[in-house]
């Protein structure tokens, strides 16, 4: 009978012992912005995990935990669809691990019916929101205000009225206000509100050049409204690279690099410029 060497044991009982069985414990199916746990076992032990490095354009990671040797990973999915998300860690020495892929698919939220809903008072009906409209009541009063205040001064010697300017353009509203924005300095205070008012501004333009209520669309029905508009199909996806940029950083947390903020104020100009009718252009142009 033949024995190996104990040097050679030496070596072989360590790389059994780092062997780890994952088991992975998670939904098939998801809900497009609602959370889900995914819980993982048998992980090395002495891992960290790195959030960041897991998140995607489609999914978004929560939280991370360890309790008892069982990792719990809240995500968060953006779109829908089937997707696949890979849970990564860093070990102790710095190494990168990565947890088995699991896929899962992503639906839309369906509401239930009200014959669905059961309750001693009946079923409540949820409230619309109030906000939009008063706030957009009070800019429209805003406007006629300052609209009577403008046609007060804008007056001749002889009290006749001058000839009214001409209103900005869509494209040019908003093009001035991402150069505000640019010499606000709030990239370099506040990443989170620079990408929160660069949005704002892109969907305000959307809104006004569509006439849809795109301040209230979800970012993937921002992208089929484009696409279904716009004479090149790139740019809906140009959006959604925008949109699912800032998503990360106003809700993960993720930390962008110091020229991805200008960058993307840049892609926002070019996505308006590429929205811009060019007749429409052509016509405010003209003298």
């Amino acid at each position: 009978m033949n024995f190996l060497p104990l040097s050679s044991l030496l070596f072989v009982l360590p790389a059994f012992a780092q062997q780890s069985q994952w088991q992975v414990s998670a939904s098939s199916v998801a809900v497009l912005a609602a959370e889900s746990v995914v819980v993982y076992r048998g992980a090395p032990a002495a891992l960290k995990a790195d959030a960041a490095g897991s998140n995607t354009s489609d999914i978004v990671v929560v939280n991370a935990v360890e309790k008892d040797g069982l990792w719990s990973w809240t995500v968060l999915p953006l779109s829908t669809g089937t997707l696949s998300f890979v849970a990564r860690f860093q070990s102790a020495g710095g190494k990168a691990v990565e947890a088995p892929p699991i896929s899962f698919a992503v639906n839309d939220a369906d509401l239930p019916n009200d014959a669905d809903v059961s309750d001693i008072k009946g079923p409540l009906k949820a409230r619309p929101a109030l906000w939009p409209w008063l706030l957009a009541a009070a800019l429209i009063w805003a406007a006629w205000r300052g609209w009577k205040r403008w046609k007060a001064r804008r007056l001749k010697p002889d009290g006749t009225p001058l000839a009214a300017a001409p209103l900005l353009p869509p494209e040019e509203i908003a093009a001035r206000a991402i150069s505000e924005l640019r010499a606000s300095g709030l990239w370099e205070s506040d990443q989170a509100a620079y990408y929160l008012r660069l949005t704002d501004i892109l969907r305000a333009y959307l809104e006004a050049r569509y006439g849809q209520p795109v301040t209230a669309m979800t970012s993937v029905e921002v992208e089929r409204l484009v696409k279904a508009r716009a004479q090149d199909l790139q740019i809906g996806g140009g959006v959604r690279e925008l949109l699912s940029r800032a998503d990360l950083v106003k809700f993960a947390k993720a930390k962008p690099g110091p020229e991805e903020g200008p960058r993307d104020a840049d892609l926002a100009l070019n996505l308006i410029k590429a929205t811009t009718p060019r007749d429409y252009a052509a016509k405010e142009k003209a003298p």
